[in-house]
C-alpha cells in the first residue's frame, strides 16, 4: 500500500510548520490567502486525503495512555517537546477525540485497577519500553501497544536507526576533513546503551576509511559540568580535531567551552550534535546535527493505534525511519 500523506509531509515540502498546514486543512481563517492557496495546492498534488474514521458506537472519546521514561537526570528530556508529541499523536488519530493520560514508566501497575482509568484503549511508550509484567498485563487485556524510538520483537514500534544515522554523519564529516581527521566521541553515562549504539555507528564509518577509532576515542560524562572540567582537557591532551557529541545539548556545552578557551569551531576543531533538539532554536550559532522528528513518530503511532482500535486491525507495525542531516556551521 502507498504511504498515506500527512500534514508533516506537506509541511516539509513547503518548509513551513505542521501546525500551519493543519489549520489550513481544517478551514482556519487565520492563515493568509496566499499561504492557504499554496498549502491546498500542495495537498492536492501530493494526494493528501483525510482518513475515513469508523467511530466506536459505545464511546466517543478514546483513552490513550502515554508512558514516558523515568529519569532523574533532566538532560534526558531536552531533545523533545512534550506538547508537540501530544499534538502529533492527535494528528495521527485525525478527527477521533482522545483523552491522553501521561504516565511515568516506573513499573507501577495500580492504574490498571482504577475505575476511572481502568479502561484503556491503547498505550504509547515513548523512548521507553514496558517491563515484562506490564507487557503481559496489557497483552491479556488485548490493549494495543506501540513503542516510539525503541525496538522490540514483541511490540509494534516506529523508530530511528541512530547508529546508522551516526555512521552517515561520520562519513559526511570525513568527506570534509579527509585523512587528517582525529575524531572522538563524547557519550552520556546515564544512557550508556544508546550512547554505545551511536558510538558503534561512528566506529563503523571510520573503519571503512581506515581511520583509527576505538574505545580510546570514547569518553563518558555524567553531567554538563564534566564536559568543561574533564572532557575538554581529555580532548586537548589527545589532540582530537573532531568531536561527535551524544546529543545537541552536549554539543552546545562543548561549543561554549571551546569558545571560552579561544578554540575556533570549525577552523581548529569540528563539532556535531544529534537529535535536532528544540534547544537549538534558542541560539544564533547553527550546530551541525541529525534530525530525529519526534512529531513524525507521534503521527505514525497515532495512525497505527487508530487502525488497531477503530478498525480492529492489529497488524504489527515495525518501521525504521531515515534520519536527515541538518547542515550547520560547526564542521
Amino acid at each position: 500500500m502507498a504511504k498515506r500523506v500527512t500534514v508533516y509531509d506537506i509541511a516539509r515540502k513547503l518548509d513551513i510548520s505542521p501546525s500551519t498546514v493543519s489549520r489550513v486543512l481544517n478551514n482556519s481563517s487565520l492563515i493568509s490567502d496566499e499561504r492557504t492557496r499554496q498549502i491546498r495546492q500542495a495537498a492536492e498534488e501530493m494526494g493528501y486525503r483525510r482518513r475515513a474514521i469508523k467511530k466506536q458506537v459505545s464511546r466517543a472519546i478514546l483513552n490513550i495512555h502515554l508512558f514516558l521514561p523515568r529519569a532523574g537526570n533532566t538532560l534526558i528530556h531536552f531533545f523533545y517537546n512534550l506538547s508537540e508529541l501530544i499534538d502529533s499523536i492527535q494528528e495521527g488519530f485525525g478527527s477521533v477525540r482522545l483523552n491522553i493520560t501521561t504516565r511515568i514508566n516506573d513499573g507501577n501497575m495500580e492504574f490498571l485497577s482504577f475505575k476511572k482509568t481502568g479502561h484503556i484503549d491503547g498505550c504509547i511508550f515513548a523512548f521507553t519500553t514496558p517491563g515484562e509484567e506490564l507487557s503481559n498485563a496489557l497483552n491479556e487485556r488485548e490493549i494495543p501497544v506501540v513503542l516510539l524510538n525503541r525496538q522490540s520483537p514483541d511490540h509494534s514500534f516506529v523508530c530511528y536507526d541512530t547508529g546508522d544515522a551516526m555512521r552517515s554523519l561520520a562519513n559526511l564529516v570525513y568527506e570534509k576533513k579527509g585523512k587528517d581527521i582525529r575524531p572522538c566521541y563524547i557519550a552520556f553515562s546515564s544512557l550508556k546503551k544508546l550512547s554505545l549504539e551511536r558510538f558503534a555507528g561512528v566506529e563503523k564509518a571510520f573503519a571503512s576509511h581506515a581511520v583509527p577509532f576505538g574505545k580510546e576515542n570514547l569518553y563518558f560524562v555524567d553531567d554538563l559540568q564534566a564536559i568543561s572540567t574533564t572532557a575538554i582537557p581529555w580532548i586537548e591532551q589527545n589532540r582530537f580535531n573532531t568531536v561527535f557529541a551524544f546529543n545537541d545539548f552536549f554539543a552546545l556545552s562543548l561549543l561554549q567551552s571551546f569558545t571560552a578557551r579561544n578554540i575556533r569551531v570549525p577552523e581548529e576543531i569540528s563539532l556535531t550534535g544529534f537529535d535536532n533538539s528544540p534547544l537549538l532554536k534558542m541560539i544564533e550559532r547553527k550546530i551541525s546535527t541529525m534530525n530525529l522528528s519526534i512529531p513524525e513518530l507521534g503521527v505514525k503511532a497515532g495512525e497505527w493505534l487508530n487502525t488497531a482500535i477503530i478498525d480492529k486491525d492489529n497488524s504489527p507495525m515495525q518501521e525504521i525511519l531515515p534520519v536527515q542531516y541538518v547542515e550547520g556551521e560547526t564542521i
